[in-house]
């Protein structure tokens, strides 16, 4: 999917997702922390949003990171991470790959993100009750959950409540990190 076919689908998607709960774009905004200005850029596919934004109107929302991205879903599905459109960060050493947006009658989603050479990416706390996956495809992986730190290395995995902060930092400094994550949601 192409960036501009992102933008138009994430918009549409929180237009669509603000209306469904009655919310104007002030009322969106400081549930989010988002600037209304920015929101109805999004909303109209005039602007990118970075992942930390997206997590922000997520968490606002109280929807799932990728429901932004859901589309019609076939029987059987072939995904090609390389032609995926990442979302990146506001500097791109974090870029998303979203491999299977959370469907409305799943509670998960699947993903997999690149940290480039050294980076560090520190995500907010999600709701109550979501768990992550993570299994490290390339590189070498620190993840820190609240105060404990785990170092993991390519074929290990780990599972975390990430209803904390956590961070995630790339301790190679010549290649890239790859990591595939799937996030839990709980059932309401």
């Amino acid at each position: 999917m192409e960036k501009e076919q992102l933008s138009k689908l994430i918009g549409a998607r929180l237009k669509s997702l603000r209306a469904d709960r009655g919310y104007s774009l002030d009322q969106l905004s400081k549930l989010t922390g988002v600037s209304k200005p920015m929101l109805g850029q999004i909303e109209r596919g005039e602007s990118n949003p970075t992942v930390g934004t997206l997590w922000k109107v997520a968490k606002g929302l109280n929807v799932s990171f990728t429901s932004f991205l859901e589309e019609e879903e076939e029987d059987v599905t072939v995904v090609k991470r390389e032609e995926i459109e990442p979302l990146t960060g506001h500097d791109e050493g974090f870029s998303v790959y979203p491999l299977f947006p959370k469907p409305l009658d799943k509670p998960f989603e699947l993903f997999s993100f690149t940290l480039a050479p050294g980076y560090t990416y520190c995500s907010d706390p999600h709701q109550k009750g979501v768990e992550e996956y993570l299994i490290v495809e390339e590189g070498n992986l620190e993840l820190l959950v609240g105060k404990n730190c785990y170092q993991l290395s390519k074929g290990q995995a780990i599972h975390f409540r990430a209803d904390d902060i956590h961070k995630y930092k790339n301790l190679e400094h010549e290649k890239s990190c790859i990591v595939t994550m799937m996030i839990y949601y709980p059932t309401q």
